[in-house]
């Protein structure tokens, strides 16, 4: 199977920047954050202009990818956190230095709108954490707060969910890849959209019509991105809208309808916009077991290897 470089773990004294490659950070945020961090042993780091402001982004383009540059070639820090989604980093992508992240590999951290990077740092080959931000703190879950810490220090947790009629049975074997749905489908045909051939997909989303869902869907389908998927795992699809006259079918259903029949399929995980955000590592191998009692998500303990 194919793996991702798998930058180090964070030790006690490990340093996080905190950026905001998206949306602007607000200083009750920052402070959040930055306690988070100390609570567990390690050192946070303000980029340059975080708390900078150009209209609703945090600071120019320039800024903000200027500010995930300082990141990865500060040799003091380890990991680099994103504030907040929103919209915005997919107008700073291009300007990330990814070469020299691939030389000094150092873990990015978040979701959303972040599913950018995330995805970006796949087709460079180099893991990233599929995580909640500092803005989720006040609503999460202790498991998902926890999950991150244990992850970060190697010991990545396995998500699991309930048995849900929409799951098609079946154990597989894939790096796991993926994100908010939305930002996938706006990366279709460029860079940044990562190969999924083998791989397990997770998707999740927040605010969206159900027959937006269905176009993202068809086109991705259509586009045979689909074709030699894993595995695909689904996590929370939150404040879902519908028209006036219905569309007819749930959000699981539009997904399953348009994923290859012969795959193993697992709904409800605890990732996204909720209150149950637990981390996951894109670019890991993960093994997806659906049977009658529900789903499981499990990293394989050989991932962690850099050979």
């Amino acid at each position: 199977m194919k793996r991702s470089i798998i930058p180090p773990f964070l030790e006690r004294g490990s340093g996080i920047a905190i950026v905001a490659p998206s949306r602007h950070a607000q200083t009750h945020v920052v402070e959040l954050a930055e306690s988070w961090i100390k609570k567990q042993g390690w050192v946070p780091f303000r980029a340059p202009n975080l708390g900078a402001q150009e209209n609703q982004f945090g600071g120019t383009d320039e800024q903000r990818s200027n500010d995930f540059n300082w990141a990865i070639s500060n040799p003091d820090v380890n990991a680099i956190w994103s504030i907040r989604g929103g919209y915005g980093a997919v107008r700073m992508v291009d300007q990330i230095n990814w070469k020299n992240i691939q030389k000094q590999p150092k873990w990015i951290i978040g979701f959303s709108d972040f599913t950018v990077l995330l995805s970006h740092s796949i087709t460079n080959e180099i893991s990233a954490v599929h995580s909640w931000m500092p803005l989720q703190i006040p609503l999460l879950s202790n498991k998902s707060l926890d999950g991150l810490a244990d992850l970060l220090r190697g010991k990545p947790n396995a998500l699991q969910a309930k048995h849900n009629s929409i799951n098609h049975h079946g154990i597989t074997i894939g790096r796991l890849v993926g994100g908010n749905l939305s930002v996938l489908y706006s990366l279709l045909g460029s860079p940044s959209f990562p190969k999924l051939d083998g791989c397990i997909l997770a998707l999740e989303d927040l605010d969206e019509y159900k027959y937006h869902i269905d176009r993202m869907m068809n086109a991705m389908r259509r586009s045979q991105v689909f074709n030699h998927l894993s595995g695909v795992v689904i996590g929370s699809f939150s404040d879902i809208k519908d028209n006036e006259q219905e569309f007819g079918q749930e959000v699981y259903e539009i997904i399953k309808a348009n994923i290859p029949s012969s795959i193993p399929i697992g709904v409800d995980l605890p990732f996204g916009h909720t209150s149950k955000n637990e981390p996951f590592i894109n670019g890991f191998n993960y093994q997806l077991e659906v049977n009658d009692s529900g789903s499981r998500l499990e990293p394989l303990p050989l991932a962690f290897k850099n050979e």
